[in-house]
C-alpha cells in the first residue's frame, strides 16, 4: 500500500482558509452553547453555517498540488455532500426542526469519515496531529450517530451535541492552519531523495 509522508507545509492560502473556517465553525458552535434560548430554528441555522465552513475546507483540498488524488477526490465528494446538506437546512427552514437536525447529522457524519480516512493516510506527520485528526473524525461520527439513532432526545440536546462536534472540528481546522501540517509526497520518492 502506498503511504504518504510529510514533505513541506501547506501553502499559505490554504492555511489561512483553515484558520478562518476553523475559527468560524468554533464561534458558531460556541454561540449555540451560549444562547440555547434563542430558539431551535436559530440554533439549527448556526449549526448549518458551521457545517458550511467545514465543507468549504474539504473542497479546498482540490487546490493542494502535492496532495494524493485519492484524498482530493475524498475531500471534494465529502465536502460537496456536506455542503448540499447544509444548504438544504438553510434554504428550507420549514422542513421541520427534527428533519433539519437529521440532515445536519448526516453532514457532520460525512465530515467525520473524511477526517478518519485523512488521518489514516497522513502517516508522515507528528503523532499529535494524526491523533487530533482521528479524534475529531471519530467524535464527529459517534456523536452524529447518537443523534441519528436517538431522535427521541430533545431537539435542544441534539443541537448541543452537534455544536460540540462543530467546536472540536473547528479547533482541528484552525490548529492545522496555524501549524501548517502539511503537503504529501510518495514515501518511495522520499526514501530515494534521502539516499541520494
Amino acid at each position: 500500500m502506498l503511504v504518504f509522508v510529510d514533505s513541506s507545509k501547506h501553502p499559505g492560502w490554504f492555511r489561512g482558509l483553515e484558520v478562518v473556517f476553523g475559527l468560524g465553525a468554533m464561534v458558531l458552535g460556541i454561540l449555540v452553547l451560549a444562547f440555547p434560548g434563542v430558539g431551535i430554528a436559530s440554533l439549527i441555522i448556526l449549526l448549518a453555517l458551521g457545517l458550511l465552513f467545514a465543507s468549504f475546507r474539504s473542497i479546498s483540498f482540490l487546490g493542494l498540488v502535492r496532495l494524493p488524488g485519492g484524498l482530493k477526490v475524498l475531500g471534494v465528494i465529502t465536502g460537496i455532500l456536506s455542503l448540499v446538506l447544509a444548504v438544504l437546512v438553510v434554504a428550507f427552514p420549514g422542513f421541520g426542526a427534527a428533519g433539519l437536525v437529521v440532515l445536519l447529522s448526516f453532514g457532520l457524519f460525512v465530515y467525520g469519515v473524511n477526517r478518519i480516512v485523512y488521518g489514516y493516510m497522513h502517516r508522515g506527520v507528528a503523532d499529535w496531529h494524526r491523533g487530533t485528526v482521528f479524534g475529531v473524525g471519530i467524535l464527529a461520527v459517534v456523536l452524529s450517530l447518537i443523534v441519528l439513532v436517538l431522535p427521541g432526545l430533545s431537539l435542544l440536546t441534539l443541537a448541543v451535541i452537534l455544536a460540540v462536534v462543530l467546536i472540536f472540528s473547528g479547533a482541528e481546522m484552525a490548529l492545522s492552519g496555524v501549524t501548517g501540517v502539511s503537503r504529501f509526497t510518495a514515501a518511495a520518492a522520499s526514501t530515494e531523495a534521502k539516499s541520494a
